[in-house]
């Protein structure tokens, strides 16, 4: 998925949304239009390096090997363009696979937004969709144990259509749909514009508010709804280079039923991996044993938990299976006021 931005970027904020930010038409790509050309334009890139019905399977992120800013080096990704026009089934199957793997699925209004989970099944026709006959697939499996391994239990991933008719794209013009991103990307970094992530994803027009759903597509396409996956933006206080430590409370996720993780990954002032200690796992932090876990950044300790960051550097916390989202996201905004502290 190479995209300007990415999912990590959504934001919850209580900011009244104005109405004068710049909507105005980018060729024949407009702001009614905006969810469908955004589609086209991934169904279509997607669809052109593998066909239809074909996996494209990612490799780890690494200092080497980024495709786009902020990374994520959870999982691993794969994709794939399905005709569901005569039916096709999903299937993420549970044996021999410990760890956290979904399959995600979006139609061609990135709606329905659809997850199967280890162990479960899904099928679906043209008449599931709210538009269309195709449908958009990001699997995440996490990376555990070993890059061999993840890459078994990706090739465990499981889905048959019925037909293989190639998706028909609409007429958009790519350079229009990449400048209407940037278009509202830009109300968003410059002037403001509110993104709620709760209010952007839904199964139908129905489930989502217009402002957030555009708004959603633009800065998270793929991107997964807040009851399987949270993001907190940024880790409060970030920047310096001191020694310092940041102390959260261990979050409620649902390890045992749907391998629920947290991690955190770094990135340098620009975006980018830039060191090779930029990512731990929630397993891999201190635990301080009172219910509470710890990272350090530039101690020098050795420790997995111990991140390399440059100046101006940034970081996202990443949260897989809340147990209940109204309580995660109320995680989230206490973490928000927990600054990292200099040792």
């Amino acid at each position: 998925m190479k995209k300007t931005l990415l999912t990590t970027l959504l934001m919850t904020s209580t900011v009244a949304i104005a109405t004068d930010y710049d909507h105005a038409p980018v060729g024949n790509v407009t702001w009614e239009n905006y969810h469908q050309a955004e589609s086209d334009w991934n169904f279509l890139g997607l669809q052109e390096k593998v066909g239809v019905n074909e996996w494209l399977h990612a490799e780890a992120v690494s200092p080497e090997a980024q495709t786009v800013i902020r990374s994520n080096r959870d999982v691993m990704y794969s994709t794939m363009i399905v005709d569901v026009s005569e039916g096709a089934t999903f299937h993420v199957p549970a044996e021999n696979n410990d760890y956290f793997q979904i399959i995600h699925i979006m139609d061609e209004n990135h709606l329905v937004h659809a997850v199967v989970r280890r162990g479960e099944t899904l099928t679906l026709t043209a008449d599931d969709l709210t538009t269309g006959t195709h449908v958009h697939v990001l699997a995440r499996t996490r990376i555990a144990e070993s890059i061999e391994d993840t890459k078994r239990r990706q090739s465990l991933l499981s889905i048959k259509a019925n037909s293989s008719k190639p998706y028909q794209g609409k007429g958009f013009d790519a350079d229009d749909v990449v400048g209407y991103r940037l278009k509202l990307i830009n109300n968003v970094m410059k002037h403001g514009a509110p993104i709620e992530g709760l209010k952007g994803f839904g199964a139908t027009l129905e489930d989502v508010e217009d402002h957030h759903f555009k708004y959603v597509t633009a800065f998270g396409y793929a991107g997964l709804p807040a009851t399987t996956a949270q993001y907190l933006e940024r880790v409060p206080g970030q920047g310096e280079t001191m020694c310092q430590e940041w102390t959260i409370p261990t979050p409620n996720l649902d390890v045992e039923g749907r391998g629920g993780y947290f991690s955190l990954t770094t990135y340098g002032a620009d975006g980018w991996i830039d060191s090779e200690r930029f990512y731990t796992s929630g397993e891999s932090m201190r635990d301080n044993g009172d219910g509470t876990v710890s990272m350090t950044f530039n101690c020098g300790s050795g420790e997995v938990y111990d991140f390399e960051v440059s100046e101006g550097w940034a970081g996202v916390l990443r949260l897989y299976e809340p147990v209940n989202v109204q309580e995660t996201l109320d995680y989230m905004e206490t973490l928000r006021g927990i600054q990292i502290k200099p040792l």
